[in-house]
This record gives C-alpha cells, structure tokens and sequence, in this order.
C-alpha cells in the first residue's frame, strides 16, 4: 500500500499552495522572485527560475486548468508507469522547454506547468500508439475527454502558449521513447 500520496496531488497541493501564498499573502513577491525569466532578463544564480516558474499561474483560471490537467494525466499515466518516470517527465519537459525558451526568447514574467503536462500527454499518446491495451483509453472518459480537450484547447490561448506547448510535447517524446527504449516503462 502506498504511503505517500500520486505526484499529481502533490503537484496539484504546491500549485494551488504558491498562488495563494503569492496572490493573498506575498501580494505578488513571490512570482517576481521565483518566475521564469529569459537568460538576458536574469541576474547571476537565478538559473532556479527554469524549475520554479513552473509552479505559479497568472491567474486562477491557468490555476484551474493546470491544476485539472495534472490531475486527469496524472489519473490516465502514473499509476501505469509509476511515480518516479511519471515526476521524471513532468520535470525534464518543464525545465528543458523553459530553457529553450529562455535561450531564445526575451521575458521577464513566465509561468505555468503546462510544459511539462503536455510531456506527460506525449507519453500517453506514445504509449497508446505503442500498445492501446496499456493505458485502455476511450473518449466518454472524463480524463480522456479532459485530456484530449487541454491538448487542443491549450493551444488557442495565445502563441505564447503553443510556443511552449510544442517543446514539451517534444520533450515528453524524446524521453518517453528512451524510458522505452530501456524498458524502465511498459
């Protein structure tokens, strides 16, 4: 029996715990101290702003819709391919998309896990494609339907937003291919 809680709730617990320690408490301290940055935008030994931009959100609604996609991931793939590759892929795709991007973007204020989530979604299209037993998917499901939604409607936030959907996508496809390749997953 497992003694500590799935990653997606504790992820879920620090998103929902920083924004209203930011937004209530910190009035916006926090995000200024810990939010993505572009390289030219961050002074010496900031590069912690690659992993801690990913746990804040600009508003509740980033909140909600984060918050609800980890979840109904984290309910489709970690249970499947456990905790440890599951957390593997959801940080790599969140700090090595916010890498790129801060290498060749200019900003001063980036947030949100979405990179990351859409890793994981990588992973359980390849998985699907890979073996459609393994995860069981079907639409009528509501972290399928969920799911399948985040991955579309994502995108028509804005072009910030599918700038970085894309890299952590790919990301989450490179390394699901090597937890396949050395058969840590399936």
């Amino acid at each position: 029996m497992k003694s500590i809680p799935n990653v997606y709730i504790i992820l879920i617990t620090l998103y929902v715990s920083f924004f209203i320690l930011d937004k209530l408490i910190f009035k916006n301290t926090l995000l200024e101290w810990a939010g993505g940055k572009s390289f030219n935008n961050m002074q010496e030994r900031e590069w912690y702003r690659l992993l801690t931009g990913s746990f804040f959100h600009q508003n509740i609604l980033h909140l909600l819709g984060n918050a609800y996609a980890i979840y109904f991931v984290g309910v489709i793939l970690e249970d499947n391919i456990g905790s440890w590759s599951f957390l593997a892929i959801y940080l790599i795709g969140n700090i090595a998309t916010y890498t790129a991007y801060s290498t060749f973007s200019n900003y001063s204020n980036g947030t949100g896990a979405s990179p990351g989530i859409y890793a994981l979604i990588a992973c359980v299209i390849i998985l699907h494609l890979y073996d459609p037993s393994f995860l069981n998917l079907e639409f009528g499901d509501w972290p399928v339907n969920y799911t399948f939604a985040y991955l579309i409607l994502g995108n028509l936030y804005g072009m910030g937003a599918f700038i970085v959907h894309i890299p952590g996508f790919g990301f989450g496809s490179i390394i699901t291919l090597l937890l396949l390749l050395f058969k840590i997953i399936i």
